[in-house]
């Protein structure tokens, strides 16, 4: 799942509609770096700019609405949590948007360290011992992750009561809230 449903307050632009120097959307980028690390399905929360943002998801992305997108972060991760709960996966892969440097690598490492027992997974990227994405997260989790999650606080709290396994991972926490960060030849549009 890729978390797409913010508005971009510090960026000036929602992030889903920025695209990389060579035109490709940030959102289509992070949906393909999912399905390319072996996620079997793949969507993506939408909220600001909606329709922009569901005009940019490659064929068999699924556009997950998030209708209380503007009270933060937590309202696309509970989106995800419920849009996976009505499906059959054992595990829920969640990135968000603003990670240029995300790869298939990066999604392969988190699903394998899911692998044994991905129903109970709870497993996040890291980088130098600092927080990051991808992370996955069992089935198990999801009712107590959805009852959690409050405000642009995300899952970081929820997650470390739960001892999750760390998968090191270069730019695994390098997201980019600032125009100032963002990568060279980035550019707005939809």
């Amino acid at each position: 799942m890729v978390l797409a449903a913010g508005a971009g307050r510090r960026m000036g632009t929602p992030k889903a509609l920025l695209r990389t120097a060579d035109g490709t959307p940030w959102v289509a980028r992070a949906a393909g770096a999912l399905r390319a690390g072996g996620c079997a399905e793949v969507a993506a929360t939408v909220g600001a700019a909606a329709p922009e943002v569901l005009a940019l998801l490659p064929p068999g992305v699924r556009g997950v609405p998030v209708p209380d997108w503007a009270e933060g972060l937590a309202a696309g991760v509970r989106a995800a949590l419920q849009h996976a709960a009505a499906g059959t996966a054992d595990v829920l892969v969640l990135v968000p948007v603003d990670l240029p440097g995300l790869g298939a690598a990066d999604v392969a490492a988190v699903l394998a360290a899911a692998a044994a027992d991905p129903s109970s997974a709870a497993v996040r990227a890291t980088d130098d011992g600092r927080a990051g994405h991808p992370v996955a997260l069992g089935r198990r989790h999801w009712a107590a992750a959805r009852a959690a999650v409050r405000g642009d606080a995300g899952l970081r709290e929820f997650l470390a009561d739960l001892g999750v396994v760390a998968v090191p991972r270069p730019g695994a926490g390098a997201d980019v809230d600032d125009p100032a960060d963002l990568p060279p030849g980035t550019r707005p549009g939809a």
